[in-house]
């Protein structure tokens, strides 16, 4: 799926990205990985277009790609499950639904999935 290291040689038709002057070598770095891993598993479970997608740790890494993803590139409606502090962030991802884990068990009452 790609390298961590401070030199890497690779194909003239490899994707390259520009890093953005207000980022880090550091942040910029590690930027891909969640989207990378949160394709490769979408694919992997093979979703279509009008599907209903149930992302548990949608606030994370790859679980914030995987909710943008699922939503805009697939065309699912999506229910993300997070704690109370970043409700807000994933409802701003483009999750049609936003579960809190903290104050309801999502995994008894699935209407709300």
């Amino acid at each position: 799926m790609g390298a961590y290291a401070e030199y890497l040689c690779m194909p003239e038709n490899g994707i390259i990205a520009v890093k953005p002057l207000n980022m880090t070598y550091e942040e910029a770095s590690v930027m891909p990985y969640g989207t990378i891993m949160a394709l490769s598993l979408l694919k992997k479970a093979n979703i279509q277009k009008g599907q209903k997608v149930l992302i548990i740790g949608a606030s994370g890494g790859i679980g914030s790609s995987a909710v943008q993803l699922a939503k805009h590139y697939f065309g699912t409606e999506v229910t993300g499950v997070c704690g109370t502090p970043r409700l807000e962030f994933v409802k701003s991802l483009g999750a049609d639904k936003v579960l809190d884990y903290t104050k309801e068990d999502f995994t008894t009452n699935r209407r709300n999935v």
